[in-house]
């Protein structure tokens, strides 16, 4: 049984999206701050990060950071088909592309979101905001162009890679205009939510 903490909305909710499609036991424990913008300590003591996604594997051992989680689950589930064997001839695009949304679109997305956390300065939120704006608008154009024909980052073949596409997209504070200015996104996302497994997961998270 794997344990997700998880937070609606957040990083968990692609790592919740594999686990389904993976069909593997899985268990949700919710995460909600106080009035201090804090975690439960019981959270704290497992991951004194307190960050989200946190998963408690079979053995009790602790996984964080959803690209990493999401590498190693499709892995160690190879029957779903969510990730390319090492030797197949995309496994380097599979991973160049998760690695490439993971230190890209995502931190642009925390600085969007979160942009007292990168300065001690007040004054110098709205110019990290601005940065994250046209950071995400540069970064999903390459996605985009990656995507192609498509209709998957691997061409034909959905994967892992595909599902940390669509929450990155999830979050885009103006989805609809930026799927609009990029119908291979478009086509990707629609491609992905559409899947029961995910479209259920989609829904638990409020989407």
């Amino acid at each position: 049984m794997y344990r997700l903490y998880a937070r609606k909305g957040a990083g968990s909710m692609a790592v919740e999206a594999l686990l389904a499609e993976c069909a593997a036991p899985y268990q949700v424990t919710e995460l909600d701050r106080d009035s201090d913008n804090r975690f439960p300590e019981s959270f704290q003591r497992i991951n004194p990060r307190s960050e989200v996604p946190t998963l408690i594997l079979p053995d009790d051992s602790v996984m964080t950071e959803s690209a990493a989680i999401m590498i190693y689950l499709a892995d160690l589930h190879p029957a779903a088909g969510l990730a390319p064997a090492v030797t197949s001839p995309v496994r380097g695009r599979y991973l160049r592309w998760m690695v490439y949304m993971a230190t890209t679109l995502y931190m642009s997305d925390l600085r969007l979101y979160y942009p007292h956390r990168y300065t001690t300065d007040p004054a110098g939120v709205p110019g990290i905001k601005a940065f994250a704006e046209s950071g995400m608008a540069r970064e999903f154009a390459i996605l985009a162009d990656a995507v192609g024909e498509g209709p998957y980052l691997l061409g034909g073949q959905f994967s892992a890679v595909d599902l940390y596409a669509a929450m990155l997209v999830s979050w885009d504070p103006d989805m609809i205009g930026m799927l609009a200015r990029h119908p291979t996104l478009r086509r990707l996302y629609d491609n992905v939510v559409s899947r029961p497994a995910v479209a259920a997961v989609w829904r638990r998270n409020g989407l």
